[in-house]
């Protein structure tokens, strides 16, 4: 008889119970004290080994318990963003560790948090602990941090189990297996996961409504060979597999002398520890060797970057070095990758995707998708006590049918509403109602709720007034702004391409980039999160080599791609457009065409919740900023437009939007809003101080500020250097709060006059 020392973590539960958590296994139990405690454990321990079943050998020799006390960053979470809790908080972490002499590692478990890691020296131990206990807790809400908290002071205990290790049974586990079990658990996770861990999410990773597939998933992995689930972003492939390995673990549950056993890793980790050239082949050698000890099923969550990972090109990298045992069958893969990703991959090593099986899974169709949400209600309803009212499940379907493009059903609908579950939870609300869900659909894209409710009519005069109050002598463009209000507002916007792409053309300094700015806070200002415009210098990209900046290059996105794949509902201004190198007007001819722009590596970027500006100054006359534009004016400035760029990349641009020069009113229009926002600065606001603008100041800060060649770019230079400074210095001269300043010009010098409050 053998015996297996495992350390056993209790903590008490009530007057007589006592919770008792078996550390390496997953198992846990209550019982009234810790002997009927062990017992328990000891049986269930007994009953899976009979059965047939994996049971994990103990990986500390002598566990200890140690109590850390550990400050973490807290913030609490608002519609308007993250606000950090004043201090750092204290928080108790018990961590059990222990040496594995055998292995020449160490282990440390943090129960409470979910967390094990492996050490080589005892003095890196508590800098560790800290480490991974500020990862788990910095940033939370103090609600959502108060389930790390240890409900009573914990004990360590040890079970001595007492087993046949002897090789005659048939059903124990014998030391190869065991040690190569152990080694796969350093490189990656053992599927299914352990209950404990399982009921710990706050949603169930099931594939509602995907019966049919799941059965072929079975049977491919228990019948052999290398299976590949193809599909796009948020069709389901993940929770597919993760279900299909737990049915196939039951299934094989007692056929065979040793079942299949499956795991879940991904490249980099695979070969993480590797530390000198060549050593990253030595480490795959081995994991195909433990793999092929245990009957290993391995699922690698981003198999696309086998290609990347290893070597300069595919010729080189993990996928050619792995391609052997994959055709000798000694090595089983199982791998998910959308349809770009696998055309890209089938491309660069044809010879490694004709070792996989494929298997597609489209996007659910509208009543199988409508019927996953049935079943996600029913669920948050039965383990959460919230309900979800039918008319929000319904409006939420509409919108994400409507404006979530760049995601698949079911995944986007389980992600919005399991926002809106977490929005009900933290608000203490019973229900999600269809207002609710409105809402957090306005927080999540920014749109507002005139353009996400039926019954809100768009008022043509607040529209028209919302963009008149930020650019000024620009008629003609504003309407056609608001043509593409109405066009969204109305669903006649392509759904094909991106909400709109707009060329925007002018002198310099007419207020193109105001209009972005005031298309940017209309159609996504309602999240209250980051500036919702993205803005592109494009004289920065005016040779070849520089395209890999915006889409990227390897695993590094560009910054384009970057922040369209962040934030897809946003404008998008690329501003003097003509100064780009062609390559870079070709890149975007798929953006603009089709809304998608797809990297070197096959990944797709979806730009159709984006908004594309562009502006030029093609076809201005040199000092045309001030006076207006004539019709033969704005004629020739579309005719040089045409000239330069090709009919092919013109004819893609919904529209090309004039913006007429700047005249003297609104020299003057412009000016008196840049003055007025100096009365909303901290400072005054502060003390309640209040500023009056005469009107000899306003035309004098236009007359100075304005530049025929920049056109009213200068004002706010023209703004900070006479009128601020002359507020500042008045200021110093010990003005009462709230107070009263006069601005005027006298002899071109500005000149301040205080006034007691009013």
């Amino acid at each position: 008889m053998a015996t297996s020392s495992y350390p056993l973590l209790c903590w008490q539960t009530g007057e007589e119970s006592v919770f008792g958590l078996l550390l390496g296994t997953g198992l846990q139990a209550v019982e009234r004290n810790p002997r009927r405690l062990k017992t328990a454990l000891a049986e269930t321990l007994q009953r899976e080994r009979e059965r047939g079943r994996w049971v994990p050998a103990p990986d500390i020799d002598e566990a200890r318990l140690k109590l850390l006390n550990v400050k973490v960053s807290l913030a609490h979470r608002t519609p308007k963003g993250s606000f950090p809790v004043p201090g750092a908080s204290d928080f108790t972490v018990a961590a059990v560790y222990g040496a594995n002499a055998a292995e020449g590692y160490s282990k440390c478990y943090l129960p409470y948090l979910d967390e094990s890691f492996y050490y080589y020296d005892d003095a890196q131990l508590p800098v560790l602990i800290e480490h991974y206990t500020r990862d788990r807790l910095d940033g939370l809400p103090p609600e959502a941090a108060q389930r790390y908290l240890m409900p009573t002071r914990p004990w360590l205990e040890q079970l001595e189990w007492r087993h046949d290790d002897r090789g005659a049974d048939s059903r124990g586990l014998p030391r190869h297996l065991r040690d190569a079990h152990s080694q796969l658990e350093l490189v990656a996770d053992r599927l299914p996961e352990p209950g404990g861990r399982r009921g710990q999410h706050v949603f169930p990773e099931t594939a509602w409504e995907q019966g049919a597939l799941l059965d072929e998933l079975v049977a491919r992995l228990l019948r052999g060979g290398n299976l590949l689930l193809v599909g796009e972003p948020g069709v389901g492939k993940s929770v597919a597999i993760m279900e299909a390995i737990r049915k196939a673990h039951r299934l094989a549950a007692g056929r065979e002398a040793q079942q299949p056993t499956f795991w879940r890793s991904h490249a980099e980790r695979l070969i993480g520890r590797a530390k000198y050239l060549g050593e990253w082949q030595a480490l795959c050698d081995q994991l195909v060797q433990w793999l092929e000890l245990s009957q290993g099923v391995l699922w690698l969550t981003d198999f696309v970057n086998l290609l990347q990972t290893g070597g300069e090109n595919a010729e080189d990298s993990m996928a050619a070095y792995l391609l052997p045992a994959l055709r000798r069958g000694t090595l089983r893969l199982v791998g998910e990758a959308t349809p770009g990703e696998l055309e890209t991959a089938r491309r660069r090593l044809p010879s490694f995707i004709d070792c996989f099986e494929p298997l597609s899974l489209p996007e659910m169709d509208g009543s199988r998708a409508r019927r996953v949400l049935e079943l996600f209600a029913g669920h948050a309803k039965a383990a959460l006590s919230v309900e979800m009212d039918a008319a929000a499940l319904d409006t939420g379907y509409r919108l994400l049918n409507r404006y979530v493009r760049y995601e698949r059903f079911p995944g986007k609908a389980v992600k919005f509403f399991g926002e809106c579950v977490r929005g009900a939870l933290a608000d203490g609300m019973p229900v999600v109602t269809e207002a609710a869900a409105i809402a957090q659909f306005a927080r999540t894209t920014g749109l507002p709720e005139t353009f996400l409710r039926d019954d809100q009519p768009l008022d043509e005069a607040a529209v028209h007034g919302f963009f008149a109050r930020r650019l000024f002598g620009q008629d003609a463009a504003i309407e056609q702004l608001k043509e593409v209000v109405y066009l969204f507002k109305a669903g006649l916007n392509d759904p094909a391409k991106p909400m709109a792409t707009l060329l925007f053309a002018g002198p310099t300094g007419v207020g193109k980039t105001a209009a972005a700015k005031a298309l940017a806070a209309y159609f996504f200002g309602a999240g209250g999160g980051s500036d919702p415009l993205f803005r592109i210098d494009m004289s920065e990209f005016q040779h070849s080599f520089q395209v890999a900046r915006l889409v990227g290059s390897g695993d590094r996105p560009g910054k384009l791609v970057e922040h369209v794949r962040q934030r897809p509902f946003s404008v998008v201004l690329l501003d003097e457009i003509e100064k780009a190198d062609p390559s870079v007007f070709d890149l975007l001819l798929g953006v603009l065409d089709e809304g998608r722009l797809r990297d070197s590596r096959g990944r797709v970027t979806d730009f159709r919740s984006s908004l594309i500006v562009m502006t030029t100054n093609l076809g201005v006359r040199q000092g045309a900023s001030l006076g207006f534009m004539d019709d033969d004016g704005a004629a020739g400035t579309l005719q040089g437009i045409r000239q330069f760029f090709r009919p092919e990349f013109f004819n893609r641009i919904d529209r090309v939007v004039p913006f007429a020069p700047l005249s003297r009113a609104a020299i003057e229009a412009i000016a008196q809003q840049e003055l007025e926002a100096v009365g909303d600065r901290e400072g005054l606001r502060r003390r309640g101080i209040r500023l009056r603008f005469s009107p000899e100041l306003v035309a004098f800060v236009a007359a100075v500020g304005f530049s025929p060649r920049y056109g009213a770019r200068p004002l706010q230079r023209v703004v900070e250097q006479r009128v601020v400074a002359a507020v500042a210095r008045a200021l110093f001269g010990g003005v009462e709060d709230r107070a009263v300043l006069e601005v005027g010009v006298v002899a071109d010098e500005v000149v301040v006059t205080v006034r007691r409050g009013e």
